[in-house]
């Protein structure tokens, strides 16, 4: 019984630290994961999704913390994307938090100007995102949502299920 009991210990031990390293072998919560990356803007896809370029590697980034609308949900998808675009400068800093199911870096996103703003709350603070609430608890998040609708800002200017991303995703 001991014998069984060490060895299910033992397989559920290797089973988690090999969840925790990528396939490379490098653990996905490295010190150097926690070192912010200076990537190059490719292209941004909507309002929460870019792809970059990292080290020479193609890399595709879901904006942490937040939920922009579907490109299907007009006119919000569509408003999502061009503020970010216009947000989004050339050169950008990830702060890698994991990789999703999807195998996208979710990270916060920065300006790699002196002025180093998250790309994430200001759309936001715009109202062109909500707040993730299921994988975000980062109270800067909630407050910016909080100003952006009581401003009735882009998503909060009208009610409707336009507004909530994951419940059209869900219909």
């Amino acid at each position: 019984m001991l014998k069984k009991s060490i060895l299910i210990s033992v397989l559920f031990l290797t089973s988690w630290l090999l969840a925790l390293w990528q396939p490379d072998l490098a653990p996905l919560r490295s010190a150097a994961a926690a070192m912010p990356q200076v990537c190059w803007l490719a292209a941004v896809v909507d309002g929460d999704t870019l792809r970059v370029t990292c080290q020479g590697k193609p890399v595709t980034v879901r904006l942490h913390c937040i939920d922009a609308p579907e490109m299907e949900q007009k006119p919000w998808g569509e408003n999502a994307r061009q503020a970010l675009q216009r947000l989004a400068p050339r050169m950008l800093q990830l702060k890698v938090i994991e990789l999703d199911r999807y195998g996208r870096t979710v990270a916060e996103v920065f300006t790699a100007s002196s002025d180093h703003r998250s790309l994430n709350l200001e759309q936001v603070k715009s109202g062109n995102a909500a707040v993730y609430a299921q994988y975000c608890n980062d109270n800067r998040f909630s407050q910016a949502q909080k100003t952006a609708k009581q401003a009735k800002l882009g998503i909060w200017s009208r009610s409707g299920l336009q507004q909530r991303p994951w419940k059209f995703r869900h219909r």
